[in-house]
């Protein structure tokens, strides 16, 4: 049977992570909302599209661009020490699918797609897809 429930009902969990974690919104909604959804974000300038946002974490030092979809249980996190050593900037019109990890100071392109469970340590071109344990580009076609 299809769900009659629209989709502005069913996007509620969405909206409510976004305006948690908007600046000028007191510490203790963040709180209260990231230990319900399970889920650690830095402060957002732009909306982030979550298509089930639950057990998403994100280093607060995160640069995240526009029309940025993120998955369920993805994180996005920083390496202190040794090669790659930084925090990742996540370009505009990416995709991030299920349990990816992306850490270490590595560049996510505009328009690039990161395959479901896929372990992102070296950058990925502007309209790449990226898949894989560790990930390796196999797609560069401009989007």
């Amino acid at each position: 049977m299809i769900s009659t429930v629209s989709v502005e009902k069913r996007c509620w969990p969405n909206r409510l992570i976004n305006w948690a974690f908007s600046p000028g919104t007191p510490a203790i909604f963040r709180r209260l909302v990231g230990l319900v959804f399970h889920v650690e974000l830095p402060i957002l300038k732009h909306p982030l599209n979550m298509g089930h946002p639950y057990c998403i974490v994100v280093n607060s030092a995160v640069e995240i661009g526009r029309d940025v979809h993120i998955h369920q249980c993805v994180t996005i996190g920083s390496k202190r020490h040794g090669r790659g050593a930084g925090i990742p900037c996540i370009g505009d019109g990416v995709v991030i699918y299920p349990n990816a990890v992306i850490f270490g100071g590595v560049r996510i392109g505009d328009g690039a797609v990161i395959g479901a469970g896929a372990v992102v340590f070296c950058d990925v071109p502007t309209g790449a897809v990226a898949v894989g344990n560790p990930a390796r580009v196999i797609d560069c076609a401009s989007r």
